[in-house]
């Protein structure tokens, strides 16, 4: 798989992020001085880079925009918890996680993938497991703990009558998970796009079970605590949430743009760009009471699996920078 080599290094994101961030940021408690902030915003793969720049998005936005790319939600999430990033999306399972393990993250906006992202059970095309019922025994990859893959293995089994204790669990980065499902290391691996596509497109792996009535297909901006005590940086995310919004709404219209850019930044083939660019199209969703009494009977449920450090008490973590959905 090319794409994660591409990525920095998470480290090295973390603290090149921190040291931009030193610089320029307004004190707390000040005036709003939209003109004073480098928002610090956490990307996965290049998806929302990429979807913001297509859309044009940012165009005109009166403060400055620092992009960090990480491989997962999980190294990225550690980063909003650190003050390396001010911003940035990721799944309901790994936000809730995150909730769970520190009280210095909020959810401030939300978004709904009809497709979830390319969001699977992948095993290898000549496996011999047919069904989530044949992994039993077998060693499973759900990428990082506490990912949407990571739910997904959990609810999937579950359908199937088994429990995370009927297989091996083998937690890997995407590079390494990769590496391991064609190497036999790994018999099948749960993860998503841009992952699922590549797996799919280049290495003819085969889809043993979807998202589909198993997951919410929720996303979620997640802001650091500190940041939004910051009136310039809170007034900035707010601002971003919007145009974030705006380019929600731009890739649903412009399908064969958002694809074009997307391999433009990405240097992906054109026929994974164009999976992950259909299978990404999203809506801003309002964190109204249905979304947060949704996201927990996810918690419950992440809670009951053994998984959560703690019971997270989803409408005391919420506070909504969106504008209103129309």
């Amino acid at each position: 798989m090319p794409g994660p080599r591409r990525f920095l290094p998470v480290l090295a994101a973390v603290v090149l992020l921190a040291l931009a961030g030193c610089s320029g940021a307004p004190k707390a408690g000040g005036p709003v001085d939209l003109a004073s902030v480098n928002l610090r915003v956490g990307d996965q793969a290049g998806i929302q880079q990429a979807l913001l720049r297509a859309s044009g998005a940012l165009d005109g936005a009166p403060y400055q925009v620092t992009w960090a790319e990480f491989p997962a939600a999980a190294p990225l999430l550690q980063a909003l918890q650190g003050g390396a990033i001010d911003i940035g999306v990721a799944g309901d399972a790994p936000t809730l996680n995150a909730l769970a393990a520190t009280s210095d993250i909020t959810v401030v906006a939300a978004n709904r993938s009809p497709k979830q992202g390319g969001l699977a059970v992948l095993v290898p095309a000549n496996s011999p497991v047919r069904t989530v019922a044949d992994l039993r025994g077998h060693t499973v990859s759900p990428t990082t703990q506490g990912s949407i893959g990571h739910y997904l293995l959990l609810q999937a089994l579950g359908e199937a009558g088994l429990s995370a204790s009927d297989v091996k669990i083998s937690f890997l980065q995407p590079t390494d998970a990769v590496a391991a499902l064609h190497s036999g290391a790994i018999d099948a691996w749960s993860t998503w796009d841009p992952y699922t596509a590549v797996a799919q497109l280049e290495q003819g792996d085969r889809v043993l079970r979807d998202a589909s009535g198993l997951t919410s297909g929720l996303s979620f901006l997640d802001a650091n605590n500190s940041s939004l005590a910051n009136a310039s940086v809170k007034a900035a995310m707010a601002d971003f949430i919007r145009r974030f919004d705006g380019a929600l709404s731009w890739a649903q219209t412009n399908p064969a743009d958002n694809t074009r850019i997307y391999t433009q930044l990405t240097q992906r083939s054109q026929p994974v760009a164009a999976l992950v660019a259909d299978r990404s199209v999203r809506s801003a969703t309002a964190l109204d009471p249905p979304v947060v009494a949704e996201l927990q009977r996810i918690a419950d449920n992440y809670q009951r699996y053994g998984v959560l450090r703690g019971k997270v008490t989803v409408a005391q973590r919420i506070q909504d920078l969106s504008p209103p959905i129309p």
